[in-house]
């Protein structure tokens, strides 16, 4: 596994500061069905956190498709967060590409680190984040627990963030993948 994550890692370099590489994995994505829930739990400022998890199909291998995976939680964030439609990147390459040079300013913001980290935590380190973030937004356990129970023992990485006061983590664990943004946010 520790040879899969390296290659997971090089993988994601290319892509957390490179608005370029982005798109071009972005512009041919063939999009996988993936369950998504997306939720927002920021409710004492300045400290805030977001979950966004995806159940991609059985057999697809996260750590196999670091780039693609990457690519479809950006734009699968992006979506719920901009309100568009279900089915919104099913459009032909030339209009993907269209999109992201038109849109470069939106897609770029969501889309690249300002800081790259790649730095590999273990499980307890997020669990932690998540419970720390969580309980200073007055999140229900039982809320929490979806997420601290389904990626127990997962594979992370601190992907990096905007600044040293965020973070964003990847929590994988075969073909689930959990993407936790947390941190002072003002």
């Amino acid at each position: 596994m520790d040879d899969y994550m390296e290659e997971f890692l090089k993988q994601l370099r290319g892509l957390l500061a490179d608005y370029g590489a982005f798109c071009r994995i972005a512009e041919g994505l063939t999009w996988q069905d993936a369950e998504e829930r997306h939720e927002d739990w920021f409710r004492t400022y300045p400290l805030g956190i977001r979950l966004d998890a995806y159940e991609f199909p059985r057999g697809y291998i996260i750590l196999h498709h670091a780039a693609e995976a990457y690519v479809q939680s950006v734009l699968s964030g992006m979506a719920h967060a901009e309100e568009w439609e279900p089915g919104f990147w099913d459009i032909p390459p030339a209009e993907r590409t269209c999109c992201l040079a038109q849109g470069k300013k939106l897609y770029q913001a969501y889309a690249i680190f300002r800081e790259v980290r790649l730095i590999k935590r273990d499980w307890a380190y997020l669990a932690e984040e998540i419970q720390f973030f969580a309980n200073v937004n007055k999140i229900p356990v039982s809320q929490q627990k979806r997420y601290l129970d389904r990626f127990e023992n997962a594979k992370v990485i601190e992907l990096g963030g905007s600044d040293g006061g965020d973070a964003v983590y990847w929590a994988v664990k075969r073909s689930a993948l959990l993407v936790v943004s947390c941190g002072c946010w003002d």
